[in-house]
């Protein structure tokens, strides 16, 4: 904090830095009046980064100390702002009533909101869970602990084995979280996967440390921040003794009132433990308050759910597009909820499918019986349109931050579940059949609701009137005086006018001031003697009297009396709704699972989606299959596809054809009907028979990551490592251009290798689909059993060609680049010169090597190569492959050079004299040097 310490400071500037050096890494918002002030470095960094006025305290003194302000009621978008740029904001309020007081006003910080534990509606998405993680462990386990505190969903897994950390990590970007905690020990391994950069953000301090003997006052700075699934995530170090895994036990039986974890199937999870305890400790830690709606912990096992990495959901575009753009992503396509929890559990279902067949079934059953009946349907999307976010709205309840129009949108919520359920009577799934179970009506809610709380309840209790005629009879009576006293106020205005000829003379209020007299100034001179001067301004002066200020005594009290008694009701009421939270958080969930359920139901409608066939075995056929994606949002229509795989016969497909073609688009939607199947949804396909999946892999693009010194083909290599050590027989693999980032014998030996391990590998023999413009790797399928050659159609007339966007059994001859060039608007001189290289590279390698077609190119590295079963395969392919590249010297050196050979062709050498020789021998050697 940049101070002058020769500089005395006044009591509220010394209670600011009081507070200040209670929450270290934070910005202060300071509670003065109708503002909330940030001074010295806090207000420099505050300024910058709202862009609002830096001004100075005290700038009489020579001394001026920076500070900057935004009004109280629009703190709340102030705040997002800094939150999504990676800043803590400590919100510090007056915790006594200014007027009363003489003294320096008790100000107290009320919550902290961090990336991970905003619940503010104004800063966090609706349709999106807010997740806080916490990682920890050391060598072979990693624990990890997820929460969402908006809602109180709180999940919790641990890991062993030589593995553990890069599957903690596939857990971790499945989930996004906003913030991540981590032990300040592990900080380089996290900063290495995520980071990719040594700062170190100040970490927020959390009570009863051990040494805690008030921390210095830090420079804030923005956490560190990555992406995952197109979501930013702070990092935050906390130390490492808030990880001792008695003391997080500890807290969690505290929290969940029990007397062991081994009923959440945590006994003997160390790690897994520790990472709950801290999560937790850091949420109640921030909003001040037990939080008790985070009432259980569910234990997670990473093969509960269909594995779904970082890569896979940005190359299959599943929440955003590359890009990092929203609106046209699997999501956006899916989503017809008309609830933000309906939402959120569509996303979660989309990033983490089931790998349990009869709960896929379940949904399934439940869609088909949606999708019958428009009726139904229509009924329960129209019920659910008036219900709110329950799941948040109970977690604002329990954190105490919740407002009288919270309380009066529950009470509307509460209403539409007796026709929900009513339409819900004849249902025949049984999951459809559970939720109506599982939906409680709770009358005694709504009837305390409606009982206590007006039907137009103001956001602010401030504000009153936000508890209901006749639910207290003293409250009643305040408001009866209060009523009373205006209409005396307008009377005694009356009057006024009357005894003074003054028509223009009005009583008013203001906080300063309470109520007073106004008269212009031409009308001064006709004031009463008894009139008392309160204040001058330019255009008008103020008075009181006698009666005035009497009568201001009765209306302030009632009123500041009225407050007091709604502040206490209300607080009342919200208690005795969060008494039954357990069975608002059911409703809640049951409501959202039903809007899910009639989204995708909604949607299988509206794109003519049908019900995928689950079954045990290895086949996966789709028959008309389509991208979900590139149709809904296309303009032309799609062109379906037929897919075969199996573990034995058809576990290698190898898929080649030209540029733009749809071979992308074939292995993408191949990916995406599977995982739509999982989740619960119809599939864009006439029919589809299909395996339970536990991971989906894929490899497709061209990135690098500069922040971490890695190129491209550095990124290529590291996905498809994962690939080759984690892919299991029950895997899909998506392979799109393997080896493209390097030279030709490289990356054609690469990809040719990778092929033959996904295919022979026992345990890596995953279902795959390999793209290529490699042709040489379609000799593969003449020699490996379970390897299969698929083109991509194209029609060529006149000289241009039409792609079809068929894919059949084959192999293609050459890929059209120039055409696609062409398409592309390259410079027609390029295209006509790229057409004249390419037909002398195709006429030389047939003239060279026709007499022979099977001569090995001398200089094919053998090293690697020999151990490799098929190497006489693998050697055609690269003697192809070296013969295309030693054309491409030899005819691009006729090209450069074509005179001089012309007229090497033209000398008769039986004639030429030597002297002649000799002069045409030095002539070209001076031309081509």
């Amino acid at each position: 904090m940049t101070t002058n310490t020769n500089t005395p400071l006044t009591p509220m500037l010394r209670q600011y830095q009081e507070l200040k050096r209670q929450h270290p890494g934070t910005l202060l918002f300071f509670r003065l009046g109708d503002f909330y002030e940030l001074f010295f470095d806090d207000a420099v960094t505050g300024a910058r980064e709202l862009e609002i006025t830096l001004t100075a305290r005290h700038k009489e003194r020579g001394t001026p100390i920076p500070m900057c302000g935004v009004p109280h009621h629009a703190v709340a978008n102030h705040v997002a702002r800094l939150i999504r740029k990676g800043y803590r904001v400590a919100i510090c309020e007056q915790t006594e009533d200014a007027s009363k007081l003489k003294k320096l006003v008790r100000r107290e910080v009320v919550r902290i909101i961090t990336p991970g534990t905003a619940i503010d509606p104004n800063l966090i998405e609706s349709r999106e869970a807010i997740f806080l993680a916490a990682v920890c462990g050391a060598g072979d386990t990693f624990g990890a602990a997820f929460l969402d505190l908006s809602t109180g969903e709180f999940r919790a897994t641990e890991v062993s084995g030589p593995d553990a950390w890069s599957r903690i990590r596939a857990d971790i970007e499945s989930y996004a979280p906003r913030e991540l905690l981590y032990p300040s020990t592990l900080a380089p391994l996290v900063k290495d996967a995520y980071a990719g950069r040594g700062a170190h953000t100040a970490p927020l301090p959390l009570t009863n440390h051990p040494q805690d003997s008030g921390s210095p006052v830090a420079h804030i700075t923005p956490a560190d921040h990555v992406v995952s699934n197109g979501v930013g995530m702070a990092l935050t170090p906390l130390d490492d003794w808030l990880w001792e895994p008695i003391s997080c036990a500890t807290l969690l039986l505290e929290q969940f009132g029990v007397r062991t974890l081994e009923g959440y199937g945590l006994e003997r999870k160390t790690e897994a433990v520790s990472a709950a305890g801290s999560c937790l400790r850091y949420a109640r830690e921030s909003q001040r308050a037990a939080a008790a709606h985070v009432s259980d912990i569910s234990f997670f096992e990473t093969y509960d759910h269909l594995v779904l990495d970082a890569v896979t959901c940005r190359n299959l575009e599943l929440t955003v597009t590359q890009g990092g753009g929203r609106g046209n992503s699997l999501f956006d396509v899916l989503d017809a909820t008309v609830t933000g929890m309906g939402a959120r559990l569509l996303r979660s279902w989309l990033l983490r499918p089931s790998v349990r067949r009869g709960e896929i079934e379940a949904r399934h059953s439940a869609v088909q019986e949606l999708s019958s009946s428009q009726l139904k349907r229509d009924r329960v999307r129209a019920l659910l349109r008036e219900v709110a976010d329950l799941e948040r709205l109970i977690g604002r309840i329990n954190l105490g931050t919740a407002n009288p129009r919270d309380l009066a949108a529950l009470k509307r919520s509460l209403e539409q579940v007796p026709p929900i359920l009513k339409a819900l009577s004849d249902a025949e799934s049984s999951l459809l059949q559970i939720l109506r179970e599982n939906t409680e009506e709770l009358p005694e809610v709504r009837e305390l609701i409606s009982a206590a709380i007006s039907d137009d309840p103001p956001i602010n209790l401030t504000d009153g009137g936000a508890i209901r005629d006749g639910y207290d009879a003293e409250l009643d009576e305040l408001r009866a005086l209060s009523r009373n006293a205006k209409q005396t106020i307008a009377a005694l205005e009356s009057r006024e006018r009357t005894r003074t000829g003054i028509s223009t003379l009005r009583v008013r209020f203001n906080n300063v001031f309470g109520y007073f007299i106004e008269v212009s100034k031409a009308n001064a001179s006709r004031v009463p003697a008894d009139y008392e001067r309160r204040q001058t301004l330019t255009n008008a002066e103020r008075f009181s009297t006698g009666e005035l200020k009497d009568l201001e005594q009765r209306v302030l009290g009632a009123e500041g009396r009225i407050l007091e008694i709604e502040a206490r009701i209300f607080s009342e009421v919200r208690a005795n709704v969060a008494a039954e939270t357990k069975r608002l958080q059911a409703t809640a969930r049951a409501l959202s699972m039903l809007d899910a359920l009639v989204s995708l139901a909604e949607v299988a409608i509206r794109r003519r989606y049908n019900r995928p066939v689950l079954h045990d075995g290895d086949e996966m056929e789709i028959i008309a299959g389509r991208h979900p994606v590139i149709e809904a949002l296309g303009e032309t229509p799609f062109v379906p596809n037929n897919i075969y795989l199996n573990n034995s016969t058809d576990r290698l497909l190898i898929i080649t054809g030209p540029n733009m073609g749809g071979k992308s688009t074939i292995l993408r939607q191949t990916a995406l009907i599977a995982l739509m199947a999982q989740m619960g949804s119809f599939v864009p396909a006439e029919r589809a028979r299909l395996p339970v999946l536990d991971r989906i892999w894929t490899r497709v693009g061209a990135s690098d990551d500069l922040t971490r010194g890695r190129s491209t083909f550095m990124v290529e290599m590291t996905e498809t490592a994962a690939i080759l050590h984690n892919a299991t027989p029950r895997s899909l693999v998506i392979l799109d251009e393997i080896g493209r980032g390097t030279a030709t014998f490289d990356g054609l030996s690469i990809a040719w290798a990778v092929a033959e391990y996904l295919h022979d590998s026992p345990e890596r023999t995953a279902k795959t689909l390999f793209a290529t413009h490699y042709h040489e790797l379609t000799e593969l399928a003449d020699r490996l059993p379970g390897a299969q050659n698929y083109q991509i159609r194209v029609a060529e007339r006149e000289g241009d060609i039409i792609f079809l966007y068929r894919i059949e059994r084959g192999r293609a001859s050459k890929s059209y680049g120039i055409e696609v060039a062409r398409l592309a608007g390259l410079p027609p001189p390029v295209i006509e010169r790229a057409r004249e290289v390419l037909q002398k590279l195709e006429r030389y390698e047939l003239d060279v090597f026709a007499d022979n077609p099977d001569d090995h190119v001398a200089d094919i590295p053998q090293s690697g190569v020999e151990e490799m079963a098929g190497v006489d395969a693998l050697e055609r392919a690269a003697s192809r492959a070296g013969r295309r590249a030693l054309a491409a010297q030899v005819t691009l050196f006729d090209t450069a050079n074509q005179s001089i050979l012309d007229e090497l062709r033209g000398i008769d050498v039986e004639t030429v004299s030597s002297e002649e020789a000799h002069r045409i021998l030095h002539d070209l050697k001076k031309r081509i040097m």
